[in-house]
């Protein structure tokens, strides 16, 4: 075997030592990049500890000159809205705005631009014909239906006529070529006159909601799309995740993030429920915000108001979700307003100096409202890297980073302390104060800026040599939204799901599972030792914190049962229809010994062995990036492969199948809708707007299942062979 080349060595070391592996290669910055070196306090990612510190959430201030454009003209009818881009113009000054309208003869793609933000001129492109004439600002239409058009500058592409990009979507109902639904792409010189890829949709049929931004941390296109997923009971509105190298060719959208139980909570009858309409997730500093669109729908079918929540992340793909009450980051106008009804926003805000500006299409009523919606534009700005901050009172917060890699230079921080105070000290990988950098030698830093400098008594900036580091932040009556060093940090330490390892001889299971039903955890009489007892149908026993299985894991229980049929082990199935993206199924027949899993939409089946003897048999399945094994007491029974992409609910028994080419590897791994339950399906009944679904439970576990294992990895053969031995 040759040698691996400079680049593949450095990538296994890059990975060997659990580095930051994104592509390094130096580009010009599109126009509205928001990527840098800070590291935001929005949630916990960049934090190992903290105390005597509250987390809170900063909403966008809304401009007094809202909206700052209306529909005025024909082709804009009462609703024109922001739900696209905007940029600076390519001199560094005003702005440029594409949006659409919906008016006499569907949706109509347009363009504005404003010297301030606040103004917005609507110039006559004469390109498309509304109403016999081209005098208008319309800039791009195939058909009535072309609309959320999605604009990314890339001024580095050696070919002028794509340095801009465009994606939307088309319902596909006009023949006799557009005819696929999906999202069409395009490309142009000047943003304005554009010309399609060759093969369109490049994204076919991934529902009419997306944004889609260029990912300066990855080097690659990202869109965020609808996916339709079975959760709690209902067919919601989820998003997926899909990329290209070239915005011409597009893996299959993966499911990253579903409606969770909190989201329900405003529910107060039946039929209500809480879809994730949509979100615009771009990259910021060192990690990854998004707007989250939360459509509250009020009577089981397409009625209700649309909010605007915050969610974070380090990669793109996991996001968190706000703590507490989950405030709005934007909030709804009073009753009767122009943005009283939903919000929108665009593919990524823009920062100017210590503002983030925030353009957003508003409506006065709510999803539903027909032809008496209304809708226009408006602005709102935010503190920068003001999303969220970690608040300290008059006894002294403590925050202390986890590891960090490269932290060199001048320390900064984005704080506001016009009442308090704020002192860092510097430690090494065992927790030692380095020399010169303790509370004591730090200069205590107050007033409020977004780049405050951190120093101490002999030293100005961070120490050379001490190798990796942590940054322990003391303060008291302020708010502390971020810091950075000279260069961009490494989180090197990162915080990885535990595992679940359960055999019942102790009380460690208590604070994983939920007994359900008459499910107990007992002594098997004619066992070994004790397990979980499921006696009859509904005993079933839900596992906490395994909705994120990811790109590896394994799946195993030691398994006793008197029953000849199908007997479900783990499932997040929804207990009618066939298994979609977010589902997982993992069953067996006692009486033929086939073990089945189903994940993604798809199956992998093992060969028949015999195992209808009442006793306890290990089943067990490995999942790596699409691989799959089956095992049964240790011996492999079955292999096969789970394509990248997604198949979701067309309604409540039709699918919906993307799926990418055999070779292609997932971005994402698996996440399920719910977290895993042992014995059963979730079961009850189940709506897709309106249209009722019922289960009929036909696949109870019945007896004894020990030595359950939820492992963030594939274990090898050997392993599994030992795990299994009684």
């Amino acid at each position: 075997m040759s040698p691996p080349s400079s680049s593949l060595l450095a990538l296994i070391l890059a990975l060997a030592a659990g580095t930051d592996t994104r592509a390094a290669q130096s580009i010009t910055p599109t126009p509205g990049d928001l990527t840098g070196p800070w590291q935001l306090f929005i949630d916990d990612s960049a934090i190992r500890d903290k105390t005597d510190v509250t987390r809170r959430y900063h909403r966008f201030e809304k401009h007094p000159r809202n909206p700052v454009l209306s529909p005025d003209r024909p082709w804009e009818g009462k609703v024109a809205y922001l739900y696209g881009s905007v940029l600076p113009g390519e001199d560094g000054t005003g702005y440029r705005m594409w949006y659409h309208s919906l008016a006499e003869g569907g949706y109509w793609n347009l363009y504005a631009t404003s010297r301030d933000g606040l103004s917005w001129d609507k110039p006559v492109l004469g390109q498309v014909e509304f109403q016999g004439s081209k005098q208008n600002n319309i800039f791009f239409r195939r058909t009535k239906e072309d609309h959320i058009p999605q604009v990314i500058a890339t001024p580095w592409e050696s070919n002028p006529d794509r340095r801009y990009k465009l994606i939307n979507y088309d319902y596909g109902r006009t023949r006799p070529h557009n005819i696929v639904s999906g999202f069409w792409a395009a490309f142009s010189r000047d943003g304005i006159r554009w010309t399609d890829v060759p093969r369109n949709p490049v994204l076919p049929d991934v529902g009419d909601v997306g944004n889609v931004i260029w990912d300066a941390h990855t080097r690659q296109y990202v869109a965020y799309t609808k996916i339709f997923a079975p959760v709690d009971g209902y067919r919601r509105r989820s998003i997926g995740y899909a990329t290209s190298p070239d915005f011409i060719t597009w893996k299959p959208a993966e499911l990253i993030l579903v409606p969770d139980t909190f989201d329900d909570r405003w529910v107060k009858q039946d039929l209500q429920h809480t879809d994730l309409y949509g979100v615009s997730a771009f990259p910021y500093e060192s990690g990854y915000v998004g707007f989250l669109w939360i459509f509250r729908i009020t009577d089981g079918g397409s009625e209700g108001p649309m909010l605007v929540e915050l969610v974070s992340s380090r990669d793109g793909i996991t996001w968190h979700r706000q703590e507490g009450d989950r405030p709005p980051v934007l909030e709804l106008g009073p009753a009767g307003s122009w943005d009283a009804g939903m919000i929108v926003t665009p593919n990524h805000p823009l920062v100017e100096g210590d503002r983030i500006k925030l353009f957003y299409g508003g409506f006065g009523g709510t999803h539903g409202a027909g032809k008496q919606q209304t809708a226009a534009v408006g602005l709102a700005t935010l503190r920068k890297d003001g999303f969220a901050s970690l608040d300290a009172g008059t006894q002294p917060g403590r925050v202390t980073t986890r590891l960090l890699g490269q932290a060199r230079g001048t320390l900064r921080v984005n704080a506001s302390l016009a009442a308090g105070w704020l002192k860092a000290e510097v430690l090494d990988r065992d927790d030692r104060v380095v020399p010169g950098y303790g509370l004591d030698d730090c200069i205590a830093v107050t007033g409020d800026g977004i780049e405050l400098p951190v120093v101490w008594k002999h030293q100005r900036t961070l120490p050379e040599q001490a190798g990796d580091l942590r940054l322990r932040f003391v303060f008291t009556q302020g708010s502390l939204f971020s810091f950075r060093a000279e260069a961009p940090v490494r989180l090197l330490d990162p915080v990885r799901p535990a595992d679940v390892a359960l055999n019942f001889e102790d009380e460690s299971w208590r604070p994983r599972l939920f007994l359900r039903g008459t499910a107990t955890v007992a002594k098997d009489p004619t066992g070994p030792s004790r397990a979980i007892n499921l006696k009859s149908t509904g005993d079933v026993v839900d596992v906490t914190g395994t909705a994120a299985l990811g790109k590896a894991f394994t799946l195993a229980a030691r398994v006793k049962t008197p029953q000849p049929q199908l007997a479900r082990i783990l499932s997040t199935h929804r207990g009618t229809g066939d298994p979609v993206t977010g589902e997982l199924l993992f069953d067996v027949n006692p009486r033929t010994g086939v073990l089945r899993f189903f994940v993604n939409g798809q199956k992998v089946q093992s060969r028949p062995r015999y195992c209808a003897d009442r006793q306890y048999h290990h089943y067990a399945v490995t999942y790596a990036n699409g691989e799959v094994h089956l095992f049964l007491d240790g011996v492999l029974v079955g292999s096969g492969r789970i394509r990248q992409g997604s198949a979701h609910l067309f309604n409540s028994q039709s699918v919906v199948e993307h799926f990418g080419p055999d070779d292609a590897r997932s971005d994402v791994g698996i996440l399920l809708v719910n977290d895993l339950r042992i014995g059963e399906d979730r079961g009850g009944r189940f709506i897709t707007n309106k249209d009722v679904a019922k289960d009929s439970p036909t696949e109870q576990l019945i007896g004894w299942i020990d030595d359950v294992l939820i492992a963030r990895r594939a274990l090898s053969a050997a392993e599994i062979e030992s795990i299994a031995r009684p």
